[in-house]
């Protein structure tokens, strides 16, 4: 059996929802909301996951409840509907965030005041959904979570000791979290660190390297590198081990980036039980490598809906950056459709152009990514046969609209510039064969996204030297000792 009934779910959710007599609110995006404090039950299907504002949203929906009523919330699963780990999803480009029930609850607890409500229901929905097909088939059945809250009158008493405590300094502001969590000190006597990178990058994370070992003297400290990088590791003594292990090609244009299949390997290198495993890679593409670690604490830059593994992040949201922040991006194969004629490997799309139609026939199309207002750049990794003659063509897409185009015909050396103006728009690049004209073979590995504009406001070292400070005063308990010394 493939798939799943999920009966017992769908009674469950109609159970909360088709009260007989109440009246229901069905919430819809961008709408505006009135008479708080009225509601019965107000429904919020499949919203969440595209709001900038987690917090004022709950909040929001939360507030229309009179007390007793219930707010009903569904979200799209991370591990059944976009089946992956990172953004972005490419049948829902608006989506902000990536869901499992404990990182839905986790947003819960942290936008709404305690003992403000009661969880009565929270479940994974997948009625119906079909296991047996692949991550290029869209899901079928149900593919969500659903969570029930209902809203209580809140009790006289609060959650903090009875003890007394000094009253907080008054902040011309308020907070954006209305939930207080309270940090032990718990340290690390065993580290692992990953800096899956290049020559470049390795060097831009030895400052932080350092500041690990500054912060936890005691610790033994694994550190994981690709095999080039080998021998400049040893040099500033940081580790007590060194592990090689190649997550990523030495020359990205030479090779596919095949990160997600490389996890088993990964898994089968490291053993053994951590305190504490820290990414030290500015992009998340090798965050996943975390994810089956025996390790208490996870860190990286990123965010949890992207990481829902991470407990320590470092939160880099790159949709805040300003219209004339510059940046990179390596864009992989699996992003790319093809012809069916065309043959995928896990490094390569090699497409024989005499197997098209007659006349202009798409070959290779994606990635579907979601762009900000904008000058860009994209540079295909492309090798052509000129062995005899042909030509093919190229062209870029916003919305479906064409704003660049070319034709191949003796180089693979290519910088496609193109501007996305007044809205968000998806991005889309095609290789095509031309009317009564012999189309060439190819090779494609993929791509990069380049931004133009300014530089960033911080440098990666920067960066990586701020998560390593947020993991320290995490473990170290350095929160809790400036507050007991007092003001500084």
């Amino acid at each position: 059996m493939t798939a799943s009934s999920g009966a017992r779910s769908d009674d469950v959710l109609k159970h909360y929802l088709d009260v007989a007599g109440v009246p229901r609110l069905d919430l819809v995006a961008g709408q505006e909301i009135a008479a708080a404090g009225a509601q019965a039950i107000v429904h919020a299907p499949d919203l969440l996951q595209d709001e900038a504002d987690y917090r004022g949203a709950l909040q929001r929906w939360f507030g229309l409840l009179k007390i007793g009523g219930l707010l009903v919330l569904t979200v799209p699963h991370a591990f059944l509907d976009a089946r992956q780990d990172r953004l972005p999803v490419a049948h829902r480009p608006r989506q902000r965030r990536l869901y499992t029930p404990a990182s839905l609850l986790a947003e819960v607890e942290e936008a709404l005041v305690p003992n403000s409500y009661r969880l009565r229901w929270l479940a994974d929905r997948d009625g119906g959904y079909d296991y047996a097909l692949d991550r290029a088939t869209p899901p079928t059945g149900q593919h969500d979570i659903a969570l029930v809250l209902e809203r209580i009158e809140q009790p006289d008493w609060g959650l903090a000791p009875a003890t007394h405590i000094a009253p907080a300094p008054d902040f011309a502001f308020e907070p954006l979290h209305t939930r207080v969590e309270t940090m032990v000190a718990d340290g690390a006597a065993r580290i692992l660190l990953l800096k899956l990178d290049h020559l470049g990058d390795f060097l831009m994370a030895v400052p932080a390297m350092h500041a690990v070992r500054r912060h936890f003297p005691d610790a033994h400290i694994t550190l994981v590198v690709g095999s080039w990088n080998e021998g400049v590791a040893r040099r500033p003594a940081i580790a007590d081990e060194l592990l090689t292990f190649d997550a990523l090609p030495r020359n990205a244009e030479e090779a596919q980036v095949d990160v997600a299949g490389k996890v088993a390997q990964f898994d089968a290198l490291i053993q053994g039980r951590y305190d504490l495993a820290i990414d030290l890679r500015t992009f998340g593409d090798t965050h996943i490598f975390l994810r089956n670690v025996d390790a208490r604490h996870k860190a990286g830059i990123g965010h949890r809906g992207a990481h829902p593994f991470l407990d320590i992040f470092l939160p880099v949201d790159p949709t805040s950056e300003a219209v004339d922040h510059a940046w990179h991006e390596p864009i992989g194969l699996q992003e790319f459709s093809a012809f069916d004629a065309c043959e995928r490997t896990s490094f390569q799309i090699g497409c024989h152009g005499r197997g098209a139609q007659a006349g202009e026939q798409i070959l290779l199309w994606g990635p579907y990514r979601s762009l900000v207002p904008g000058d860009y750049l994209f540079q295909p990794y492309l090798d052509l046969d000129f062995d005899r003659p042909g030509v093919l063509a190229y062209d870029i897409a916003l919305n479906a609209e064409r704003r660049a185009y070319g034709v191949l015909d003796g180089s693979t050396d290519l910088l496609i510039p193109f501007a996305v103006s007044g809205k968000t728009s998806q991005f889309e690049f095609r290789l095509a064969t031309l009317p009564d004209e012999p189309p060439l073979d190819f090779r494609f590995y993929g791509g990069k996204l380049i931004k133009k504009g300014a530089s960033g406001t911080l440098h990666q070292s920067e960066y990586l030297g701020l998560l390593v400070e947020l993991v320290a005063m995490r473990l170290n308990g350095t929160i809790l000792r400036d507050a007991r010394d007092g003001p500084r």
